[in-house]
């Protein structure tokens, strides 16, 4: 009976594991990961116009927030709240999982100060130093609304030095805004590639082990299972070649089912292959009126096919 009970107790640990791993999956997928993520968004990132735009993008996405006093004013931070992991107790716990970027706004009249004393670097030093490991980005908000106002303040090519210096050497990035549907963009667009990060990575992770191309789940890709999908990609390869047409394509194909094929011919053959391969007008009956592919065309994609110079021109 103990042992009975005991596998018993060891199945119902593997299906709640399973049952977890399948939640796990579920919600990285797009569309789920947007409600795991948590934004914290200092009070003061809020003051303004813009504060109404931030909450009611962040609400179109599924995304959550909550609104606390962060130790340098407005700055927002990201976590993502994992579904339950099973211990190896057997017990379910919450998973908390503190994001690497972050958002810190500056208004445009700050910028000029900081400019014009030439310490905007120590600013966001200042910054970094406050949330160690963390990716900062720098968000401009009103800043050629205030040069309006305030003709004469600052050159743009004295700020444009300073911000780009700022990304040279602190690694900060800048993002510059005038409105507060922009701003509201901005936030609501780096929370959703930070929900759809772990998705992205795992799908990476998953192709770059395979020895061709598998394609992934996004519109106009070519999923290849075993040969099936192979003269699809293959077409799609051709017809991004400029001035290889969708009937080019289909007559080279014809001619050469496969880019081994077509890669030896112009070895043993040179770039004039397919100069005299016929063209079929729309997939109809070749006419008398016949068209090639030409010597032009042809030396062109014996460059792209036969080519070792990364720097080749075509």
């Amino acid at each position: 009976m103990a042992r009975r009970g005991g596998k018993q107790n060891e199945n119902s640990v593997e299906r709640l594991m399973h049952i977890n791993y399948n939640n796990e999956q579920r919600s990285l997928k797009p569309g789920h990961c947007n409600k795991f993520l948590h934004a914290i968004i200092d009070p003061g990132f809020l003051q303004g116009e813009h504060g109404a735009s931030i909450l009611s993008k962040i609400n179109q996405l599924n995304l959550k927030y909550e609104i606390k006093p962060q130790r340098m004013p407005r700055v927002i931070t990201f976590y993502r709240s994992t579904q339950q992991s099973l211990t190896q107790q057997g017990t379910m716990t919450d998973k908390k999982v503190d994001q690497k970027f972050m958002i810190y706004l500056m208004l445009g009249g700050d910028l000029v100060r900081h400019v014009k004393d030439r310490n905007l670097m120590a600013k966001v030093k200042e910054v970094q130093d406050l949330y160690p490991g963390k990716t900062v980005y720098l968000l401009v908000y009103g800043l050629i609304a205030y040069c309006r106002n305030n003709r004469g303040c600052v050159g743009r090519r004295e700020t444009e030095m300073v911000l780009t210096e700022l990304q040279l050497f602190s690694g900060c990035s800048h993002y510059r805004t005038e409105t507060a549907e922009e701003v509201g963009s901005f936030v609501a667009q780096l929370g959703k590639s930070l929900a759809e990060l772990p998705y992205k990575q795992q799908q990476n992770e998953k192709y770059s082990l395979e020895n061709k191309y598998l394609g992934n789940e996004k519109k106009g890709c070519v999923r290849v299972e075993g040969t099936a999908g192979l003269r699809q990609l293959y077409q799609n390869q051709l017809v991004k070649i400029p001035s290889v047409s969708l009937e080019v394509a289909e007559a080279i194909i014809t001619e050469y089912p496969s880019v081994q094929r077509l890669y030896k011919g112009f070895r043993l053959n040179g770039p004039n292959l397919l100069a005299n391969v016929d063209v079929r007008r729309a997939g109809g009956p070749i006419t008398s009126a016949v068209r090639r592919i030409g010597p032009q065309l042809s030396k062109k994609l014996c460059t792209v096919y036969s080519s070792v110079d990364p720097k080749q021109t075509l």
